[in-house]
């Protein structure tokens, strides 16, 4: 029997205002979802697919104990032994640690793989910035609604790089699968909210998706997956905007040539395929 597939939304989810609107979180047609057009894409290939849904913005151990309540009630729902976690940014985090936490009880053992893209494992420079300006992230964040910084200080590298010391024997020895996909792009094509974190992240530690950068989302070397992704944070859940049609040089070639226009049905091909390359990969995997 196929496990089920958890998709884990990342920290401060860009569709949870329509979501709570429209109330169909559970509904077929998720063209507008945080993981656009990806739980559709994988459950007409037969792979059976949830969607989680954590607290916006609360730190790692409320988000952590909200997934696996989420992972509890998949399990519980389909009578599947395991299911499969797919976290993209702060999710695959929030999965670590709800293993990692739960280990006493063993939730480990009815995970049998976590998959992460563009997961910051070892932090973000850019949220050591923000936290480093708490009063500018705070006013920002307050407009939006949101009053606590808590997930943020959770994504700085010195958090973790805490956590990293703390779960590593754990999570050697648990006997979950790891995969680790990074993401990267160049500008102009990065989503024109994410150039400044662009920016910060690229001066401090090089080659990153606008968020997160590449050595953090690659994790450790046995679960690194060699090839880095042509996507920004945006695009990693399938995301297309106007400065995926920009022109420019891509240095991360070489030789370096053009990188080109992308479409949107074409970038929404290329990243929804990745996804059901994952779900066919882990179903070889664990028949």
């Amino acid at each position: 029997m196929t496990f089920p597939i958890v998709l884990a939304h990342g920290i401060a989810r860009f569709d949870v205002l329509l979501r709570d609107l429209l109330m169909d979180e559970d509904m077929s047609d998720d063209r507008t979802h945080y993981f656009r057009r990806i739980r559709s894409t994988l459950q007409a290939a037969g792979f059976p697919t949830y969607h989680s849904s954590v607290p916006w913005a609360e730190g790692v151990a409320v988000r952590s104990r909200a997934l696996r309540a989420n992972v509890e009630q998949v399990l519980a729902a389909t009578r599947a032994r395991k299911v499969h976690i797919i976290g993209h940014s702060m999710g695959g985090l929030d999965a670590r640690h709800m293993l990692f936490d739960g280990r006493a009880d063993g939730i480990h053992e009815r995970v049998a793989s976590l998959t992460t893209i563009g997961t910051p494992h070892w932090g973000t420079s850019f949220a050591d910035w923000g936290v480093t300006s708490e009063k500018l992230l705070l006013a920002i964040l307050s407009m939006l609604g949101i009053g606590t910084l808590d997930g943020f200080r959770d994504l700085t590298t010195k958090s973790c790089a805490a956590f990293n010391a703390q779960a590593e024997s754990f999570e050697l020895r648990c006997g979950v699968a790891f995969r680790a996909y990074a993401g990267a792009q160049l500008l102009p094509h990065v989503f024109e909210p994410l150039k400044l974190s662009w920016h910060v992240v690229q001066q401090h530690e090089g080659a990153n998706d606008g968020l997160v950068p590449v050595s953090s989302a690659r994790w450790r070397d046995e679960f690194a997956v060699a090839t880095v992704i042509d996507a920004d944070h945006l695009n990693e859940v399938g995301w297309w905007e106007p400065n995926d049609l920009g022109f420019g040089i891509d240095f991360a070639k070489f030789p370096p040539r053009p990188r080109l226009a992308e479409l949107p049905a074409k970038l929404g091909e290329r990243v929804r395929g990745l996804y059901l390359q994952i779900a066919r990969d882990l179903d070889k995997a664990f028949p």
